[in-house]
């Protein structure tokens, strides 16, 4: 596993674990299953980019209220807001919990997930995801490296995270099971290969 970085590991062992409750703050903040998935994807979005992940105290709480952050966000955007997310709101809870040994054991085998889903990227994508995901290397490296512009680079670079989030997303929901709404309507969203 010597393609993971420092903020992959701090990501894998200090918010993973906490998923089942994010994906639960965010349910109560939306009231749809699809939308809470989509805020905490966009909070680990958001967390990847953090320079001072490190500084963070409670990793847990910090992405418990972005998470609330993300939903007043998506609120103020909205034309129609339920009661019910105004509720949510108020309803928040933030406690911190330290991680037991199930949840270091799920965030283990999500790891693990992980690892399958980025091995079976097409290896174009595969090649520059690991390469500035695993490796930390700057994109202007990676083009250098592969004799790609950065437009090229950033395309791919782009495809590769999107197909690792709907591999991820995919492998989550089957984990899971199919949600009732999203079982009588279909999947939102397909997944090409490149």
């Amino acid at each position: 596993m010597s393609y993971l970085r420092d903020l992959d590991r701090w990501f894998i062992e200090e918010v993973l674990p906490h998923e089942p409750a994010y994906l639960a703050h965010a349910r109560r903040l939306c009231g749809d299953a699809d939308d809470a998935a989509d805020l905490v994807q966009d909070a680990y979005a958001k967390l990847f980019g953090l320079e001072t992940w490190r500084d963070l105290a409670s990793p847990k709480a910090y992405t418990l209220a972005m998470i609330r952050n993300l939903a007043i966000q998506k609120m103020r955007r909205a034309r129609v807001v339920s009661i019910r997310q105004i509720a949510g709101l108020d309803a928040a809870d933030l406690a911190d919990e330290t991680p037991n040994a199930q949840s270091q054991t799920i965030a283990r085998e999500q790891l693990r997930r992980l690892l399958k889903a980025v091995e079976r990227l097409p290896d174009r994508c595969r090649q520059v995801v690991v390469m500035r995901r695993f490796e930390e290397l700057s994109p202007q490296e990676i083009a250098r490296r592969l004799g790609l512009s950065l437009s090229t680079l950033e395309k791919r670079l782009a495809r590769g995270m999107f197909l690792l989030s709907q591999a991820m997303d995919a492998d989550a929901r089957s984990t899971v099971g199919p949600p009732a709404a999203a079982s009588k309507s279909g999947p939102r969203r397909r997944t090409n290969g490149e």
